[in-house]
């Protein structure tokens, strides 16, 4: 199997996978006691300390898949630049990635763990921060102080819907799944689910610092520093207006150049916070 290759096709099947045990957790997802409900779920619905991490496994593994995915298809950037409604395929594939962070992250916050209080009121200040319209977006998306998880919730299902929307009903009208990329995804993740729990992290009143998401250190490690427009805002639009923009530039290498230094720069805000 020609994993980069196909690697789109193993992250749409990682989705369905998803959106699948998520429909499952749904069902018995109580958001006005949202703690107590992930706890209850472990402890009283069968099987549901599986359908938790399989839950978790399969959307941690559709974002790296889509990641490889998107690296994958730099290779096509001729081909998407001269082909007609190329443009809009990329742009696309370029939305899917931060979509993909925001869903991963509401879905944090939705544990109401130590993790996910933590993500939420980060969330809810860096929105509040942003001028103009922050406090309108903070109402909107997320609230949790005067509404808990239920303005969040609401995100994340609409998040899993638009993500059905792009990567099935949109892309698989052109890619037809076959059945050794459900063996690939479906058996790996399985067995992951059986022998590796879904995190929930236990409030801990001795911990000096609460970090959010993996994929989130290095905003939080910015905001520290910088506005929270700056560094939760524009920093992180940063490789979604780059990645988006490479079919409609002629030389790719100083936006690819740009990319790279990006990244490394947020690699490094990620270590620095993780290594406290």
């Amino acid at each position: 199997m020609r994993f980069p290759a196909r690697s789109g096709e193993l992250a749409t099947a990682s989705l369905l996978v998803s959106i699948g045990s998520g429909l499952v957790l749904a069902y018995h997802y109580e958001a006005a006691d949202p703690l107590v409900s992930v706890v209850a779920m472990e402890a009283i619905l069968p099987f549901g300390a599986f359908w938790r991490a399989l839950h978790f496994w399969s959307s941690q593994a559709f974002f790296l898949l889509l990641v490889v995915h998107a690296w994958y298809r730099l290779g096509d950037l001729d081909a998407y630049r001269e082909r007609a409604g190329g443009r809009i395929s990329w742009a696309v594939l370029a939305a899917g990635l931060p979509l993909t962070i925001l869903a991963l992250f509401t879905g944090y916050v939705l544990r109401w763990d130590a993790t996910g209080r933590a993500a939420g009121h980060i969330a809810e200040n860096l929105l509040a921060g942003i001028p103009i319209a922050g406090q309108a977006l903070e109402q909107l998306f997320a609230a949790v102080s005067d509404d808990g998880v239920n303005r969040v919730y609401a995100a994340h299902l609409a998040l899993a819907m638009l993500l059905w929307g792009i990567g099935t009903w949109y892309h698989t009208r052109r890619v037809i799944l076959k059945s050794d990329a459900w063996t690939w995804v479906f058996f790996p993740l399985v067995a992951s689910s059986f022998l590796l729990s879904a995190p929930l992290d236990r409030f801990d009143p001795q911990t000096a610092i609460i970090k959010g998401p993996w994929f989130f250190l290095g905003v939080q490690e910015l905001l520290g520093f910088l506005p929270p427009l700056l560094a939760g805002v524009l920093i992180p639009a940063v490789p979604v207006v780059l990645f988006a923009a490479l079919p409609c530039v002629r030389n790719p290498r100083p936006v690819l150049a740009a990319l790279a230094v990006w990244i490394f720069a947020y690699a490094v805000s990620t270590l620095a916070l993780w290594a406290r």
